[in-house]
């Protein structure tokens, strides 16, 4: 199906003029549209008048929808979604179809790792170093955002904010806090427990929060073995992790505002990978897992009202982030090839340093009111991957690791300007220009002489916002977004048990060119935003089959390479509203219903076939109350999600089919009491109904067919767990 261009327009165009003949006054509720968001344009704007689309997620939903983690985070967002990966548990995120290293992932305007996966499941270093109850708030730009951030947010970006003093202290004067929360979720046994404290002496403030979790392997629907062939349970994982967030904000003058900030993320996770092979000796292979993350920053903030700038700030940030994977593999055969007693020890490690800078510029001229910013960023990273096997018989070992040490670094030039030309109408055009330079050497591991890569690129967005009325407005938007080469894609070579990966360092970046059109207003019984978006891609890096596998007895090892072989389209809608019961039909006050639906299709438009990382049509309802005296609330949700067809399935690279996820609908019930002034109790059922179900994101990889086809029987192991709750209390001193 090809993207009908004018459908797009039709149907904002139905919305137009059915919401903006509603009756328009303001509503007291707070609103998603009076939300602020400070990543999507680089300053402070609130929701409704950015030119594209924008979640925001605060700490308040965070907690009342009892969110323990990234996948959590977006149960709710359609249009995102997080992968599941077992062992090493949640990657990367899915934001319109487009995931893993392709989308931007920020901490405080850090960016973070990427991930590195060359090892199939003994060596994958995701992206997941984020502990929820240190972050006060995230934003999700969908859709490219490199004319701002640069690479890898070809596909939109997701910025976490780490919690400030200020966020819990008395606006003016001397002030401390203190607080303590505990949770409880029965899907993985998880005991979490968090610590907080904040302070401001004079011009100081300071704010501490520690976080201890324990969990289990997350339990699936009913899943049990079935004669060995094919495991229908979780993996036996036990994992623990500590989290220290420490800031310092010294106000040094009226104009001037230094601060300091410190973060560590310790997780250690052990897991018995009995769905390997199960029945057999290697069920018994034990994963000894460790993630660490550490950073420490500086920033300075400097009200100058110079004349080239009114405001600066800038940031320089050391960040340390690896992965250690051992992994005890006892003796085994397969395919007719004796396999050694022995331990692989993986380690996967990102050190950089970070600068950026940014100014801001208001002024009046004669073609309207202008917001200037232009800046900078620069980073220096070096990347370090080490593999070894371990004959644990012989006592010996074979160190071949899969990508050489390469030294990066990059810079990026930056410039927007955000004009209102009247009260109905404001633009927003950015550009920018980023520069890499990534030198491999080689190591003990590979031996390989590499060739380095010197490239640039330059991104541009256009934006519009125009006010039909006070309460709807127009938006509109195009931006291009690009991503350069991993060094896995540059630099991978392996030759391995039944395939060959060969290097390829004259790969291209990647592009995308995006279009966005959308509709949003508030109005007295509610409020809403619809958008419809086409983007393209060319230059997409992907695994390509040189020689296909070959099985006995004229066999022959797969070739493949990393290539920019593959263009595609993406296109779809999204709708989220909110209506006011208490105004629509007298409902008591502070009942909502709320709604979201995202829709999607893709094609790989070089082989005309369709995208597997789309996910279907999902659709949210929600059911919210909040008492007025904000004592107690709660919320209930019904998550409706389209079957994954097999028409809408491309086959893997050596011909396999893979399962075909079914719809489902689930339902989730939430609530909050505050029995005192500082004491909060929040609990959910989630999966009420107890439905067996699957993601699709979570078993697009999972084969039916082919040589590396997973029983039916253990399909199972993938299941969303059935009926299961989690509970907190949170007490402020």
């Amino acid at each position: 199906m090809m993207f009908n261009r004018n459908r797009l327009a039709i149907a904002v165009m139905a919305a137009t003029s059915a919401m903006v003949n509603a009756e328009q006054l303001p509503a007291a509720q707070p609103t998603m549209m009076q939300q602020v968001t400070v990543t999507a344009t680089r300053t402070e704007k609130v929701v409704k008048d950015v030119a594209g689309s924008v979640t925001v997620i605060d700490e308040e939903q965070l907690e009342s929808n009892l969110v323990r983690d990234i996948k959590d985070m977006v149960r709710y967002e359609p249009g995102v979604v997080v992968r599941n990966d077992g062992r090493t548990g949640n990657k990367g995120f899915n934001i319109r179809g487009i995931d893993e290293n392709r989308i931007k992932i920020m901490i405080d305007g850090v960016d973070q790792a990427k991930s590195f996966q060359p090892g199939g499941n003994y060596l994958r270093s995701e992206r997941n170093f984020i502990d929820i109850e240190a972050i006060k708030a995230v934003e999700i730009v969908k859709g490219p955002a490199s004319s701002l951030y640069g690479s890898d947010a070809i596909g939109g970006l997701v910025a976490f904010q780490t919690k400030d003093p200020a966020d819990y202290l008395k606006k003016e004067g001397d002030d401390s806090y203190a607080s303590v929360k505990g949770s409880y979720a029965s899907a993985n046994k998880g005991l979490t427990e968090t610590l907080s404290l904040a302070n401001r002496s004079g011009d100081l403030e300071t704010l501490l929060v520690y976080t201890r979790s324990d969990y289990e392997e997350t339990k699936t629907h009913s899943g049990e073995d079935i004669d060995g062939k094919g495991r229908g349970k979780a993996d036996p994982l036990d994992a623990g992790l500590n989290n220290l967030l420490i800031k310092a904000l010294y106000q040094l003058n009226g104009g001037h505002r230094l601060g300091l900030t410190g973060e560590y993320h310790d997780k250690k996770t052990e897991t018995v990978l009995k769905s390997i092979k199960p029945g057999t000796a290697q069920e018994q292979v034990l994963g000894d897992d460790k993630n660490k993350r550490s950073r420490i920053g500086f920033s300075h903030e400097w009200d100058a009202g110079h004349q080239a700038f009114d405001r600066m700030s800038w940031q320089l940030d050391w960040q340390d982030t690896r992965t250690d994977m051992e992994t005890r593999m006892p003796a085994y055969t397969s395919m007719g090839m004796p396999f050694a007693n022995r331990l692989q020890d993986y380690h996967y490690k990102e050190q950089s340093y970070q600068l950026n800078a940014q100014f801001d510029k208001s002024l009046e001229a004669s073609s309207g009111s202008h917001h200037l910013i232009y800046g900078f960023s620069a980073i220096r990273k070096d990347v370090i991957n080490k593999s070894v096997s371990n004959n644990l018989d012989t006592g010996t070992s074979t160190r071949t690791d899969y990508i050489p040490e390469v030294k990066a670094s990059g810079y990026g030039l930056f410039v927007q300007d955000d004009v209102a030309l009247s009260d109905n109408l404001a633009v927003i055009a950015g550009a920018r220009y980023d520069r890499f330079d990534y030198d491999p050497e080689t190591t003990a591991g590979f031996a390989t002489p590499s060739k380095g890569l010197d490239k640039g690129k330059a991104t541009a967005k256009l934006g519009v916002v125009y006010k039909l009325h006070p309460d709807a407005s127009l938006f509109a938007r195009f931006s291009q977004g690009f991503k350069m080469p991993d060094v896995n894609d540059l630099y991978h070579t392996v030759s391995n048990h039944g395939y060959t990966f060969l290097a390829n360092p004259d790969l291209k970046p990647e592009e995308s060119n995006s279009f966005e059109l959308g509709i949003r207003g508030h109005h007295r019984y509610g409020e809403y935003e619809l958008a419809g978006f086409f983007n393209r891609y060319k230059n997409f890096i992907e695994r390509v089959t040189l020689v296909p596998y070959a099985p006995p007895p004229n066999a022959s090892s797969a070739v493949y390479q990393m290539q920019n072989a593959e263009k595609a389209e993406i296109w779809g809608y999204e709708l989220n509203t909110r209506l006011w019961l208490d105004e629509a039909i007298g409902a008591p006050q502070g009942t909502t219903l709320k709604a979201a639906l995202a829709y999607a299709e893709g094609e790989n438009t070089e082989k005309d076939t369709p995208l597997n990382s789309i996910s279907p049509l999902k659709v949210v309802f929600g059911l919210a109350y909040d008492a007025p005296s904000d004592v107690w609330g709660g919320e209930l949700n019904w998550t409706l999600v389209a079957a994954k067809e097999e028409k809408d399935i491309a086959r893997g690279l050596d011909g396999e089919k893979y399962y075909e996820a079914p719809g489902y609908g689930v339902v989730d019930l939430t609530a909050y009491y505050k029995p005192a002034s500082q004491l909060t109790l929040s609990a959910g059922l989630f999966n009420l109904t107890d439905k067996q179900y699957w993601i699709w994101d979570d078993v697009r990889e999972v084969a039916q067919t082919g040589r590396s086809a997973t029983p039916r029987s253990g399909l199972d192991r993938y299941a969303q767990p059935g009926r299961n709750f989690s509970i907190s209390a949170k007490y402020v001193f």
